[in-house]
This record gives C-alpha cells, structure tokens and sequence, in this order.
C-alpha cells in the first residue's frame, strides 16, 4: 500500500507536469500557482512536485534553482526542441513520482484552490480523472477578475460525445490517477491536440472514470501573438488543427451517428477555415471557444449538424494579413 502523503514525504499526492520554451517570464509565475496551490492542498511541502522540461529552449536552471527552497522541482532539459508538447510532457510522466498527475502550460496559471478541489474526488476514490472549470483569457491575469461578464470559460459537464468530436477540456485544469506503469502516453505524431488524444486514451483504453467539478479553478491565457503556437498555425493551410484532428479521428474511430455527423461538420468547418487562411486572412483569436459553446448546446441537446451553421463563426474574420506576416 502506498504511503499516505498526509503523514509521510517518501511520495508526493500530485506531480505537476509543466512544458517550457523561451518563457521564463510565464514559467515563473506558474511555479509560484503550483507553490500557491500545493500549500492549500497540504502543510506538507513535499504534497506537490513540480516536473519542468524545458523543450530545447534556453536554459531555465538557474530560474528553477530559485524556485528548489519553496518547491520540489525536477527540471529535465532537451538538446533540441521536440515541435510540441508530447515528448517533453512523455518524459515527464516517466518521472513523475505523484499519485496523480496534473497538467500546466508554462504560460497559464493555477488558482489557490485548484489542487485543493481537484483531488478530493480522486483521494476519495470517486474517480481517476478531475476537470475543473477555466476562464479564458485575452491578457495576463494572475487572479481571477472581480467583474468576468466579459470573459469565456472552459467549464462544460462531462459528455463522452463530445469529447469523441473536440477537445472541450483545458490542459491546465485537468488532474488524473498517475498512468506512468500503463502504455498509455501522449502521441508524439501530433504536434497540437496531443492533450485531447491523451483524454480519449484515459477514458477509453484505461477507462478512467470522470469527475467535472464546476468551480474556475485555474486561467487559460490566449493572448493574442503571432509568434504562438495557435495564432501561427492559423497562418499556415491546412491547418496543424485538422491535420490533428484527422489523426484522431483516424485513430479513435465510433459508430455512433452523432459523433460521425459533428465530426463530418468540423472536418467541414476547418475546410472552410482553411480556405480564408489560405486567402490570408487571420482567425479570431477565440474562434475555437465560440465553436465549443455552438457544439456543446447541440450536442447536448442531440439536435442533427447544421453545416449551413458553419459560415456564422467566420463573418467578423480579420483582413488579410500582409505578405511580411506570411513570412
């Protein structure tokens, strides 16, 4: 039987895997919500770990040396960079020594209680897999606005549907069961979604039972820069997106009709989508956002795909980009 992390430091109850490249700045402020929350989960510094592997980029040791007198840190660095998340997330997960897993992007940030809330379900055994509710963001926040009338949010109830047809679910809000002993990994063949596919993976191949808690317990930033990984491949026809989501449909194949229709309609949409970016024109920054609130209500409600639907989501599409950002 594993040692109770309450009373001894031989094994941490959470591993917090974070990806980092050329973001110290934003690495920064996500080990100190790793430090936040880990100290509301549990007095004992040793509760929570955090795994950082830095893809290839400049070296962050000495930022993560900082960080060793108020956290547990591993810091794995790459020779090279990977051209996504799989493989440093995959490393991580070999080291991670936590009786669950948690997932942060470098460049958001946890709430004091996500932690706190998202394990209880799994220390109570009600569940292998916790999502909790994110805000999403425009710009740099490290706590959540007093007014957030004017904000979108990750927060959607489980629905296996759905999840066969997008990925609804916030990297950064997800805590699982440590799968480090199964053959279950993040597909290195994709270079954005790999999050999503791996969700599929827990819930079908290691059927990990899922909980939704609907509390906003950590912020997804989606500030607008043509040097990130969204907003540049949205420059680029056919998208990283659909080639991703072509992989997974390919890999995860269903039967169920309404999942084979929505996939239909999505497949249409980033061929819609993929036709302005080729005449130049640059997506919205919360496009995918506005599309999960369409597909969720639908989906939800079993209403049949409407691809008449899909030219709504693209009437506000900016201008086209000039050729020097084509370059």
């Amino acid at each position: 039987m594993a040692a109770d992390p309450r009373t001894s430091r031989s094994r941490p109850l959470v591993s917090v895997i974070i990806p980092t490249l050329n973001r110290p700045a934003a690495l920064d402020a996500a080990l100190k919500s790793v430090m936040t929350a880990g100290r509301r989960l549990s007095d004992d510094v040793g509760a929570v770990e955090a795994i950082v592997v830095n893809d290839g980029g400049r070296s962050v040791g000495d930022l993560v040396d900082t960080w060793k007198r108020r956290l547990p840190v591993t810091l794995l660095e790459l020779d090279r960079c990977s051209g996504g998340a799989s493989v440093p997330r995959n490393l991580a997960v070999e080291a991670a020594e936590g009786e669950y897993i948690a997932f942060l992007d470098d460049d958001d940030v946890f709430l004091p209680q996500h932690l706190a809330v998202g394990c209880e379900p799994l220390r109570r055994g009600d569940a292998d897999f916790v999502y909790l509710g994110a805000v999403v963001s425009e710009r740099r926040l490290d706590a959540l606005p007093a007014d957030l009338s004017g904000y979108r949010f990750k927060a959607y109830p489980y629905d296996p549907r759905f999840l066969m047809v997008a990925n609804y679910l916030h990297t950064g809000a997800v805590i699982v069961r440590n799968f480090r002993d199964t053959k279950v990994r993040f597909d290195p063949a994709l270079e954005v979604c790999e999050d999503w596919d791996l969700w599929i993976a827990l819930t079908t191949v290691l059927r990990y039972r899922v909980t939704f808690i609907d509390e906003i317990t950590s912020i997804y930033h989606q500030v607008p820069d043509t040097s990130g990984m969204v907003s540049g491949a949205q420059l680029i026809s056919p998208s990283k997106f659909a080639l991703a989501r072509d992989h997974i449909n390919a890999k995860w194949p269903v039967a169920d009709p309404v999942v084979v229709g929505y996939r239909a309609w999505m497949v249409a949409l980033e061929r819609y989508r993929d036709d302005l970016i080729a005449r130049h024109r640059r997506m919205p920054n919360l496009l995918f956002d506005q599309i999960l609130g369409y597909l969720h209500e639908r989906i939800g409600r079993r209403l049949p795909p409407d691809h008449a639907d899909i030219g709504r989501f693209f009437t506000d599409v900016a201008a086209p980009v000039g050729p020097e950002a084509m370059s």
